[in-house]
């Protein structure tokens, strides 16, 4: 199996398992200076925690299109994007990074979601000439990102003059072919450039070993702060038809389109678009903690009101907690603090991207 070949190849290079679940590369007593890596230079991420969902057969485009939220339509071998699969009430079941290779989709999706995503999915095939199956284990993925990530890695694959297509894209959403592989541009926005890189063994042994000529290699728990720094929400079981998707910023990071017709929950997602107005919003924040709050830990304000809950949380280069936290915006301005550590103060950071008032 390919993800059993590439723990291997991984292991060759000094990485740290524990039940199939990557802990660290070098000493896994030192797991948690990994996070200061991205302030030394570029870093690679083994990505294989995460889990691939390929959707595949003649009628893949329109079964996908009728039940996620952004137009699957516009999705090709040069271009990805967010997209969330919603419960009739408008929840979001599951976030995705969609991608395609050839006639197939791929969706990215938190480990723990991924059984009951698959499940639940393929209750709709019925009729449908469409095949969902789980392809973790048939692929590599893993991520390079660093300031310097831009050049290096179009450095790299520029030398490959058999390369055709050999131009790294320079935008968000946007998706480059390099052999077997394709390489997702994750962030654009941030000062910290990042890409998710997923295909065949081989390709992604040959470059990893490339990239890692400057590059340092981290566990895929590191990555989390990349997603955090760029506003970019993942929904995990704990967290799962929590959060209408403008909750959490959908909008703002292009994973709704409001033009592409029925979904599962778009009537509840289009009428507060157009008719309402969203009392709660995703914010990026900074919590003076040395632990990392679990998902849904609750954050209150100073009268003891309750303000809103952690999505997703991170250790960022200086080691301190970063985390996406969905809160009442009447009390996002106010003073905040976990509630069950009341010394845990809580400043809030910018996002790369605006938000509608």
């Amino acid at each position: 199996m390919t993800t059993t070949n590439w723990k291997a190849f991984l292991a060759e290079k000094g990485a740290h398992f524990k039940d199939s679940h990557l802990l660290s590369f070098g000493n896994p007593e030192q797991a948690e200076l990994e996070n200061t890596l991205l302030a030394q230079g570029d870093v690679l991420f083994d990505l294989s925690d995460t889990s691939i969902i390929k959707v595949s057969g003649e009628d893949a485009e329109s079964f996908l299109q009728n039940q996620l939220t952004n137009d699957i339509r516009n999705i090709s071998e040069t271009s990805h994007q967010t997209s969330a699969w919603c419960s009739p009430k408008g929840r979001i079941i599951a976030s995705f990074r969609a991608f395609k290779q050839q006639d197939s989709y791929f969706l990215t999706v938190s480990s723990d979601l991924l059984e009951h995503v698959i499940k639940k999915l393929s209750m709709y095939v019925m009729m449908s000439k469409v095949t969902i199956e789980d392809v973790t284990d048939s692929y590599a993925f893993f991520a390079y990102a660093g300031k310097e990530a831009d050049n290096n890695l179009q450095g790299i694959i520029s030398k490959d003059n058999d390369n055709e297509e050999s131009k790294l894209a320079s935008e968000d959403n946007q998706t480059s072919k390099y052999k077997s592989l394709s390489i997702l541009r994750i962030s654009s926005k941030t000062k910290i450039p990042s890409f998710q890189i997923f295909g065949e063994l081989d390709d992604a042994k040959q470059l990893w070993e490339a990239c890692s000529v400057t590059a340092k290699p981290a566990s895929s728990t590191h990555f989390s702060y990349l997603n955090i720094l760029a506003g970019l929400p993942v929904i995990t079981k704990p967290s799962s038809e929590k959060w209408i998707p403008q909750m959490v910023n959908f909008i703002a990071v292009d994973g709704v389109d409001f033009k592409k017709g029925c979904y599962p929950g778009q009537e509840v997602v289009a009428r507060l678009n157009y008719l309402g107005k969203t009392k709660r919003r995703m914010y990026r924040i900074e919590i003076d903690t040395e632990k990392l709050p679990a998902v849904n830990d609750t954050i209150t304000s100073a009268s003891d009101t309750a303000a809103g809950q952690i999505l997703n949380t991170a250790l960022n280069p200086e080691g301190k907690v970063e985390a996406l936290a969905i809160l009442k915006i009447a009390e996002a301005e106010k003073q905040l603090t976990l509630a069950d550590n009341k010394n845990a103060s809580i400043t809030l950071l910018e996002l790369p991207y605006s938000l509608e008032e």
